[in-house]
């Protein structure tokens, strides 16, 4: 898992990716990497 290898907790990841989801919502490149990934992905 993601969070084993970063060595953090799942809470924390899983606020640290909505925080992201926040953040770069307007950036193009944010979006471009997102739509790679499925839409049932998480976040």
């Amino acid at each position: 898992m993601v969070s084993n290898v970063l060595e953090i907790e799942q809470a924390a990841l899983v606020k640290q990716l909505k925080t992201f989801k926040k953040r770069y919502a307007a950036d193009p490149e944010f979006k471009k990497l997102r739509a790679d990934l499925p839409k049932d992905w998480p976040f």
